[in-house]
């Protein structure tokens, strides 16, 4: 199984450039530093800096264990973070973050399997300077 998360990670981060630069505004960008640490073998998603509004989404989660979505951020103001379930009639789940000059802050959000075997994270800053890193994670 971990063989198949690290492929799918890989996956994801070959088309994570693609849909982050359509998810945000033509001011966001994808960043040159490390926001978040690597994830390792239970990372669904990484996204280790981006600039402004953003996103990323994911499958193959297990609908047994719960997984985890992490966002640190830095630069003033805050994000919102918004984990949405691509099926069914879960309810997505938000959290915000504020992120201070000069330091990061890190928030997360855990979910049941089932609110998200496949799922969106947006990311809305509320300035499109404010740098942040994400993961999801799922231990096997």
């Amino acid at each position: 199984m971990k063989g198949t998360k690290k492929q799918a990670l890989a996956g994801v981060a070959g088309a994570l450039g693609v849909l982050l630069a359509l998810a945000g505004p033509a001011a966001a960008e994808q960043g040159t530093g490390q926001i978040l640490p690597y994830p390792g073998p239970d990372g669904l998603i990484w996204i280790p800096e981006w600039i402004g509004d953003g996103g990323a989404v994911t499958g193959g989660a297990s609908p047994e264990r719960p997984f985890t979505v992490t966002v640190g951020c830095q630069g003033g103001g805050s994000v919102l973070v918004t984990v949405s379930p691509h099926f069914g009639d879960r309810t997505p789940v938000s959290f915000r973050v504020n992120c201070p000059v000069g330091a990061t802050a890190v928030g997360s959000v855990v979910l049941t399997g089932e609110q998200g075997r496949d799922f969106y994270v947006g990311v809305a800053a509320s300035d499109q300077t404010v740098r942040w890193g994400l993961t999801a994670t799922q231990a096997d």
